[in-house]
């Protein structure tokens, strides 16, 4: 990811968990262990053909959140009494020559 772009990243779930029975989900961004961004459900896309969310087109601000280097992300989801966590994936931030905004 590099700063000051608007990426947008998918999380596919395995074929025994349908995204349509998930009932909660949180997405937490974390650099030099402190929270950096999280995205609740509200604020994701579902895509059930795909089993998959999609965190929509990060914005310019929130990538600007994070300083060049290493950053985490890990997915949370709620079915039922069930709650489950994605591994944690490695992000590589990158730096932008002009991270202002359009």
């Amino acid at each position: 990811m590099r700063r000051a772009t608007t990426p947008t990243h998918t999380f596919t779930f395995p074929e025994d968990v349908p995204v349509a029975e998930v009932d909660d989900v949180l997405v937490t961004y974390s650099q030099d262990g402190a929270n950096v961004l999280e995205k609740t459900k509200k604020d994701l896309e579902i895509d059930t053909e795909n089993n998959m969310y999609i965190v929509p087109k990060l914005t310019q601000a929130e990538t600007n959140l994070f300083a060049p280097g290493k950053a985490l992300i890990q997915l949370k989801a709620k079915v039922g009494d069930t709650v489950m966590e994605s591994q944690m994936l490695w992000l590589t931030v990158k730096p932008a020559l002009n991270s202002g905004g359009f």
